[in-house]
């Protein structure tokens, strides 16, 4: 065969004639593919999520509007991204379920002014290894509920045998408190375990020791949880109750707790104070290290407050870092619902955002409608010194295990 020199510049033109013809065509059919804009990263890690169970994220605009809603279960990395076109900031809400005594507690915390990062979420699941069955013999004379206090568990009660205890580590440590004439006592049994009966010898206790708190005012009723931590060096280590009180209404201006000496690296305590039982706010103040020697008052106020169906108009004054909603309801199978919403001390009105359809789908019971404001807090982090840095001590996993242990004080009106 011959080829024709002269026409193959005419055939090398018209193949890429054709070509560019083709391609054109191919453009004009295909549908542009659509830019997803990331909003987050989260890592979910030590089983925040119930392993059995499941979580749910959404992320809502400025105004609560759905931008990306997900149901994931167990240990995941999950990204998050929306097919609409925002500006920062958004909304972040991350669902999770439990057994809580006799129904299933549905926990939803959303986050206002959350920037596209990623965060790491933490749990510290309490997994039992079954119980330990404890009777108490040879008791002294005393007055009041004895204490009992594992690693992770407590109870007050006046029952001297057949009690159960909850182990989360295996062995473990108890401690029993009770009050006798001459002042607290207690003895410290080792080495329970998950499945043994033991019987303790009340014979010979040690007296505990004690550290007065004292209240800036006379309080009418008052809260004291004092724990320990016997190894501050391990982030996750179980607290041990060393010893809870509650006010009888009399006034009081400071309140005796106890601890056993030596034992303990370091204390977590929680104070609750209520000036008078006509009083609408409650003070709370929680401090970790050394038991303080007095309840420090915030001077945050909640000077104005105006509750409309699902959001929450406010008036303020005072220091504080966070602002926290909380509504809550229980349907009539008995799933309740918790949801709190946190957000920075510039607010001056807080709302409930839009159920994604993964939440209506999920829990059709829960409406706007449905859900009541329970309460309303100001809380101050003395050394958080702003919302985003608050942010950052609760997702960021450099911090792990210490956002419980950062000194704050609050004030929090219950509405409901």
């Amino acid at each position: 065969m011959k080829y024709n020199i002269y026409n193959i510049p005419s055939m090398v033109f018209f193949v890429f004639l054709l070509f560019t013809i083709l391609c054109s065509c191919k453009k004009k059919d295909e549908t542009p593919e659509q830019v997803k804009q990331w909003l987050l990263t989260i890592n979910f890690k030590d089983d925040f999520i119930n392993p059995k169970l499941g979580a749910i994220v959404f992320i809502s605009d400025l105004n609560g509007n759905p931008l990306a809603d997900t149901m994931i279960a167990g240990n995941s990395r999950l990204v998050m991204h929306t097919d609409k076109t925002i500006t920062p900031p958004f909304q972040v809400t991350l669902v999770k379920w439990e057994p809580d005594m006799h129904n299933f507690l549905v926990t939803m915390n959303t986050y206002l002014n959350v920037v596209p990062s990623e965060w790491t979420v933490i749990g510290q699941r309490l997994v039992s290894t079954g119980d330990a069955v404890v009777n108490l013999l040879n008791l002294p004379d005393y007055s009041g509920p004895i204490l009992f206090s594992n690693s992770g568990y407590s109870n007050l009660t006046f029952t001297t045998s057949g009690n159960i205890h909850p182990v989360y580590k295996s062995p473990d440590d108890l401690y029993i408190r009770l009050n006798t004439g001459s002042g607290p006592v207690f003895t410290w049994k080792n080495g329970i375990v998950a499945g043994g009966v033991y019987d303790v010898d009340l014979t010979s206790m040690t007296a505990a020791s004690t550290h007065a708190i004292s209240f800036p005012v006379k309080a009418q009723d008052f809260k004291v949880i004092i724990s320990g931590y016997q190894d501050t060096s391990v982030v996750n280590s179980l607290q041990i109750v060393t010893d809870e009180q509650i006010g009888n209404g009399s006034y009081a201006d400071s309140v005796i707790v106890c601890y056993p000496p030596s034992v303990f690296s370091s204390f977590h305590s929680q104070i609750e104070m209520i000036e008078s039982w006509t009083s609408t706010s409650t003070y709370f103040y929680s401090k970790f290290g050394v038991i303080p020697d007095q309840f420090v008052k915030t001077d945050a106020a909640i000077t104005d407050i105006q509750v409309n169906s699902s959001s929450v108009t406010f008036k303020s004054s005072g220091n504080f870092t966070v602002t926290a909603a909380k509504w809550s309801f229980q349907d009539i199978d008995n799933l309740a619902f918790d949801w709190t919403v946190f957000g920075p001390d510039t607010l001056t009105t807080i709302s409930l955002p839009s159920l994604p359809p993964s939440m209506t789908n999920m829990f059709p019971t829960l409406t706007p409608d449905s859900l009541r404001l329970h309460g309303f807090e100001l809380i101050h982090y003395p050394s958080v010194n702003t919302y985003p840095d608050y942010l950052e001590r609760v997702f960021n996993p450099e911090y792990y295990g210490r956002k419980e242990k950062y000194e704050a004080a609050s004030v929090k009106i219950r509405v409901d």
